[in-house]
């Protein structure tokens, strides 16, 4: 009977995410968003957020005075 069944258990093979969104600010103001690999590092992800369209557009040719990464979630 249903009663005296186990409940169901998660596999935590399927439970891991592949994928985490980070946010990249600009004086505080989000400028994009990348899909990125939670095992992703440091100097990786900073790489990645100089080299999107949208922080390039959004520098402006401007020097970069300070970079907080906070892997896998924020630039």
């Amino acid at each position: 009977s249903v009663v005296h069944q186990d409940f169901p258990v998660a596999d935590p093979a399927y439970v891991v995410d592949e994928t985490v969104t980070c946010v990249v600010q600009i004086k505080g103001k989000v400028r994009a968003r990348l899909e990125i690999s939670p095992a992703i590092t440091d100097e990786e992800l900073e790489a990645l957020a100089l080299a999107d369209e949208a922080v390039v557009a959004a520098l402006g040719g401007a020097g970069i005075r300070k970079v907080i990464v906070r892997a896998p979630k924020l630039v």
